[in-house]
C-alpha cells in the first residue's frame, strides 16, 4: 500500500469530527494527531482508525501509545494510568528533596513516569518500581530503557498490599542501602466516583479500574502504605484527590509524622509529604 501524507486528509475534517464528538480541546488534539502522523509517516487509513477510536472517547494517549511527562516521552498501554501534569509535582519533589544516593520506592508505579523522570535528572538515585499489573511493569521497563535509567531501577510485579512483606524484603536486599524515599500515586477514587465513570463511559472509562479505585472512601491505599511502609522510611510522598489531604495528614500524625502539602496548578492540595520529625 502506498503511504499517503496526512495532508491528504484536510485538517478541517479532523477538527470538525473531533469537535462534533464533544472533544473539548479539539484544536490541540488535531495538532497532536497531525504531528504524530507525520512523525510515523502514517497513511490516511491509519489516521481514520485513530479518529474513529477518538470519536468513541478512547483517550488520545492510548491511541498514540505514548505521551509526554516532565518533558520526557513515555510509552503507554491500557494497563497504565495516563500521566497527568499534576503528577509532575511528585517527580519535582524527588529531584529537589531526595537525599544523596537515596533509594526511591515507587508504589503503584504504572508507566514508571514519576521515578524514571526523577532518576533521569538525579544520577545518584536508584529506584524500585512495584505494580500489580504485569503489563504495566513491562511498559515501565521499556520506559526506563528509553530514558536511559534501566541500570538504576528494579521492577517487581507484586500486590503492594498482599505482598508487602516481599516488597520490603526486596527493597532491603541491598547491602547498606541508604534511607528510602517512598513515592506513590495510588488509586484514590471513591466507590461513587468509580460508578459514575462506569455509567458515563467518558475517557476515564477506558483507563484501568484497578489504577484509580481506592475503596469506598478512596483512602484504602493511603491507610495501608502509611501503616505498613512509611514507618520503614523517612519520607513518603503521595498524590491525592480533591479534599483528601486532611484525612491523609491525620493518618501520618497517628504514626508520629509531620506533613507538608503542595498545591497543584489549580491550587488544589494535590501532594502530601509525610516525614519523621
Amino acid at each position: 500500500m502506498k503511504t499517503l501524507k496526512i495532508s491528504k486528509m484536510p485538517n478541517k475534517e479532523i477538527i470538525d469530527r473531533l469537535k462534533n464528538s464533544g472533544i473539548e480541546n479539539y484544536l490541540f488534539e488535531n495538532k497532536i494527531i497531525e504531528e504524530h502522523a507525520k512523525k510515523y509517516n502514517l497513511n490516511d487509513i491509519d489516521v481514520e482508525n485513530m479518529l474513529k477510536r477518538r470519536e468513541n472517547r478512547e483517550p488520545l494517549q492510548y491511541i498514540l501509545g505514548e505521551w509526554e511527562f516532565y518533558g520526557d516521552v513515555y510509552k503507554l498501554n491500557r494497563d497504565c494510568l495516563i500521566p497527568r501534569p499534576e503528577t509532575e509535582f511528585l517527580t519535582e519533589y524527588i529531584i529537589n528533596n531526595a537525599k544523596q544516593n537515596a533509594v526511591v520506592l515507587d508504589l503503584c508505579s504504572g508507566s514508571g513516569c514519576v521515578s524514571i523522570s526523577a532518576l533521569k535528572r538525579r544520577k545518584d538515585l536508584t529506584a524500585v518500581l512495584v505494580d500489580i499489573s504485569k503489563n504495566a511493569v513491562e511498559i515501565s521497563k521499556e520506559n526506563a530503557k528509553i530514558n536511559g535509567v534501566f541500570d538504576r531501577a528494579e521492577f517487581y510485579c507484586l500486590d503492594i498490599i498482599k505482598d508487602y512483606e516481599k516488597v520490603l524484603e526486596f527493597v532491603g536486599a541491598g547491602i547498606a542501602r541508604p534511607p528510602k524515599l517512598i513515592v506513590s500515586n495510588p488509586p484514590y477514587l471513591t466507590k461513587s466516583e468509580t460508578e459514575t465513570i462506569k455509567s458515563e463511559k467518558t475517557e476515564l472509562y477506558h483507563e484501568p479500574e484497578m489504577a484509580f479505585f481506592g475503596g469506598f472512601d478512596g483512602l484504602d491505599f493511603y491507610r495501608f502504605i502509611i501503616n505498613n511502609y512509611s514507618k520503614n522510611s523517612t519520607i513518603t510522598v503521595f498524590e491525592c484527590g480533591i479534599n483528601q489531604s486532611k484525612n491523609i495528614i491525620g493518618m501520618f500524625e497517628k504514626i508520629g509524622f509531620s506533613c507538608d502539602v503542595i498545591r497543584d496548578y489549580n491550587k488544589i492540595e494535590r501532594v502530601v509529604v509525610g516525614y519523621k520529625n
